[in-house]
């Protein structure tokens, strides 16, 4: 089997970089040996539970013999940095910079894009990718091992759909998060004080979360079932679909992903 190691992650103390990068070492996944943080700033506390880690500001001696890199940063940064890595299997995490311009820049052997999420955090991202034909069997055990250190990770067919996801739930909570600012609002315009209407909305998003995880198949049946009770709560979901609801969804959707891929 190909060694990929030392594993060098570009970004380790960045957005992502800095709950990817522990959950690697906590699964073990990687040792702490074999682990390069590359970043701007040197060592960061993120990873005080593993004291003398290499860490390096310069990517051409910190990439040097990596037989994996991680891209955790912005495009713009990606794009203005010189990252070449050739030879190693190469995970971005970077919206909207596809696999031919990855392979172009770094010279790598083989790319993967994948789009993990914000719940990364608590070890509950969920994390699509896709892999180019010249990454073996080796190279995708290392990504789903790599992902799924931090979550659930599955393998998709296609490129274009990364962006699509990345408008979805790319940023973990963005959309539960405008949902709750909404309703906390319609509470407080029917008369209920900030602190109860936050409270109200607050339950109403993080409990109704834990009722559907793995459940979101069903999603549509139970907004159906509500609907025939006939009860308040019909009363509300009627005027929010004859509102646009789910245009309003649709168009931010379509929005995020072709901003995703203007990025490109």
């Amino acid at each position: 089997m190909r060694d990929l190691t030392p594993l060098a992650l570009v970004g380790a103390s960045g957005w992502l970089g800095r709950f990817m990068g522990p959950a690697l070492l906590r699964a073990g996944v990687v040792e702490p040996g074999d682990f390069i943080g590359l970043n701007r700033s040197g060592a960061s506390e993120a990873y005080a539970a593993w004291p003398g880690l290499r860490w390096s500001t310069d990517p051409e001696a910190g990439l040097a013999g990596a037989g994996m890199v991680i891209l955790s940063l912005r495009p713009d940064e990606f794009r203005a940095a010189r990252l070449r890595c050739p030879g190693a299997l190469v995970l971005s995490v970077m919206a909207g910079v596809s696999m031919a311009e990855i392979r172009e820049r770094t010279g790598a052997r083989a790319v993967v894009r994948s789009m993990p999420n914000a719940a990364m955090e608590i070890g509950q991202s969920f994390s699509p990718w896709v892999a180019e034909a010249e990454a073996d069997d080796a190279d995708r055990a290392m990504v789903r091992a790599v992902l799924g250190a931090s979550g659930r990770e599955e393998a998709f067919a296609r490129e274009a759909d990364i962006d699509v996801y990345a408008a979805i739930c790319g940023a973990g909570p963005a959309w539960a998060a405008l949902l709750l600012e909404a309703l906390a609002a319609a509470g407080r315009a029917e008369g209920l004080s900030p602190e109860q209407a936050l409270a109200a909305a607050e339950g109403a998003v993080v409990g109704a979360g834990a009722m559907l995880a793995g459940q979101g198949a069903q999603a549509g049946a139970m907004v159906d079932e509500f609907i025939a009770y006939a009860g308040t709560t019909a009363a509300g979901l009627e005027a929010a679909r004859a509102a646009g609801f789910a245009e309003a969804v649709a168009a931010g959707i379509a929005a995020g992903t072709q901003k995703a891929r203007a990025l490109g």
